[in-house]
């Protein structure tokens, strides 16, 4: 079950494009940082980071699952017994008849079945009475987080890591603008505009800044498109973090038709880069059981009911399509009269973000302090069909979330003539080229305010203690930041994932009293503490460096007894490589073709 889930997850990750982020620890600011002034910090989160339930028609009843627990839009309520039900005997049927016996018929019904919340009427509305838990009162007067339920307020903190800021920076200045990620993108984007404009009159018309995060960039698009003259005159700063400013070609890819579904990484590459370990190189054999036109056609059925059915009318979720997938995917799915209010709101969303540069660069003018914070050298999840393609944060490409960034594929460096072809790129003054000579910082639209994290996965981008840090002191800063002054954060980092050390080992440890210890013990348990603050100081990642800090300072609460050691995993151990050579071996041996498939016909 738990591979299962992982499967699944990854596979609607890729689909759905899900943003997790978090909001920053910050290192002690000077007393003139904030400019004599913290003003109200507004976070907009990533993809199904609000909570959006199914309510009855008077609009305060929930409404229940068959288990009595109220149902929401996200994650779908699947009922696996029934899916097995409906699903066993034409997938047990197809493999002995080596044809499709009805398995396409019982997927489209499956999958029709698990997203019913998500359907939208001919004008992009939720078909369904779904509501959002908004972080604002009852009369909608925005609430900080410190007049939030304790709830409301670990729910964001579960998905922005709050606990860990300039103690300057409370709970009464942070505010939290919860949305439908699978709602309507013009009436997001309304209610976002008046947020804003809500949060800035309770401060006494005071300034707000902006974190707009992933799917956010998406609405930050809309926003400067439709609110300009209404909303830019209340920004202070603005960070956007990984944003999806131009979509992710994942999502270009599913609503183009575009999966990864190329021989070699359908028949060996995919599984095992979404399920590590064995497990994955099974997945890879399994698939071999059915022929392959009767997978192909199985994988087309999926795609046709969930984009044809479910999401073609969901106008966020088009958001996500890259301005140069979206005439096509347009063309496939908003044909016709009925598709034409749609096609009218995706139309006008294509135009905000073709825009979105201009507009950047009109705020800016304007006297807004914009940043950009993003991750590259990660490959996108390999279902997209444009995962050999671009550099990513394995869900969004680099030229989206740099906001215009120039890049080599995944550890290659932009060639020479490129280089001979752009001269300002190897000036070492303007710092635009990364030092692996990957990326060219200088095409994106803010050059001297964006700075990438290397290696840096998207999902990940809390953990990485460096990039928060940095994001927290930019939304709050009273200056205008560039990479110039800011010497301690260089515009190209790595990455590093140290959250387990600094909000759970590291306190352990120092909890320990170490008159309880012996002289030797004491004395490690010290050395490690010292190792792992001395890390987490520096602004700048060194391979390797953390990961040492770690495991020193786990290894010495192990000895205490205050960790379990991690056990070897022994299946694990034999298992890896014997499958891991059967599907290398497999492939090798019968190509993209399942194990029926006769040796004569070509695939």
């Amino acid at each position: 079950m738990k591979c299962f889930k992982r499967i699944l997850s990854a596979a609607l990750a890729v689909i759905i494009c899900a943003g997790l982020l978090a909001v920053p620890a910050a290192a002690k600011a000077s007393d003139d940082f904030f400019g004599g002034d913290v003003s109200p910090v507004i976070l907009i989160h990533g993809n199904t980071q609000s909570d959006v339930y199914l309510y009855e028609d008077d609009n305060v009843t929930l409404k229940p699952d068959a288990d009595g627990n109220p149902l929401k839009g996200w994650p779908p309520t699947i009922d696996i017994a029934s899916v097995v039900t409906q699903v066993a005997a034409p997938l047990l049927f197809s493999i002995l008849l080596q044809r499709d016996f009805g398995l396409t018929k019982a997927l489209k019904s499956t999958i029709r079945g698990a997203f019913p919340l998500l359907m939208m009427d001919e004008n992009g509305i939720p078909v369904h009475n779904m509501r959002v838990v908004s972080y604002a009162d009852a009369d909608g007067k925005p609430l900080s987080l410190a007049e939030c339920s304790t709830e409301m307020r670990d729910a964001a903190n579960a998905h922005f890591h709050l606990e860990e800021r300039d103690p300057r920076i409370g709970d009464d200045k942070v505010y939290y603008f919860a949305y439908d990620s699978f709602g309507n993108n013009a009436f997001n984007t309304k209610a976002l505009a008046e947020y804003i404009k809500a949060v800035s009159k309770k401060h006494g018309g005071s300034k707000v800044s902006l974190l707009p995060i992933s799917l956010g960039g998406t609405l930050m698009n809309s926003l400067l498109h439709d609110y300009y003259d209404e909303v830019v005159p209340l920004l202070r700063n603005v960070v956007y973090v990984v944003p999806a400013a131009d979509g992710t070609s994942i999502v270009g890819d599913i609503y183009t038709r575009q999966l990864g579904v190329d021989n070699q990484n359908l028949y060996h590459d995919m599984f095992p880069s979404l399920v590590p370990g064995w497990m994955g190189d099974l997945i890879s054999i399994a698939l071999r059981i059915f022929p392959k036109k009767v997978l192909h056609g199985v994988l087309d059925a999926a795609l046709d009911v969930l984009v044809g059915e479910i999401l073609y009318r969901n106008t966020t979720m088009w958001s996500l399509v890259p301005a140069e997938y979206y005439e096509t995917a347009r063309d496939m799915w908003l044909k016709g009269d009925a598709n034409a209010a749609v096609r009218a709101q995706t139309d006008h969303y294509y135009e905000a973000q073709k825009n979105s540069r201009a507009n950047i660069q009109r705020m800016r003018a304007d006297g807004v302090r914009v940043y950009d914070v993003c991750n590259y050298d990660v490959p996108l999840y390999s279902i997209a069909g444009s995962y050999t393609k671009y550099n990513a944060d394995s869900v969004i490409q680099l030229s989206s979330t740099s906001l215009g960034a120039a890049s080599g594929y995944v550890g290659v460096p932009l060639p020479e003539d490129y280089k001979a072809e752009n001269p300002q790129c190897t000036n070492p003054d303007h710092r635009h080229m990364s030092p692996d000579g990957i990326v060219d910082a200088s095409t994106g639209a803010l050059p001297d305010q964006t700075w990438f994290f290397k290696g840096g996965w998207h999902d990940h981008t809390p953990s990485n203690d460096l990039a928060m840090r940095l994001i927290m002191r930019l939304v709050t800063s009273g200056k205008y930041e560039t990479i110039y002054s800011m010497e301690a954060w260089p515009q190209f980092n790595n990455s590093r994932e140290s959250r387990a050390l600094r909000a759970d080992l590291l306190p352990l440890a120092e909890s320990v009293d170490p008159a309880t210890l012996s002289a030797a013990d004491a004395k490690e348990l010290a050395a490690a503490i010292d190792e792992a603050k001395a890390v987490l100081a520096k602004t700048i990642g060194v391979p390797g460096e953390y990961e040492h800090a770690q495991d020193r300072v786990t290894a010495i609460l192990v000895k205490l007894g205050l960790r379990e050691a991690e056990k070897t995993d022994y299946l694990a151990v034999f298992l890896d490589p014997v499958f891991s050579f059967l599907n290398d071996a497999l492939y090798k041996g019968f190509g993209a073709r399942g194990f029926l498939d006769p040796f004569w016909v070509k695939q």
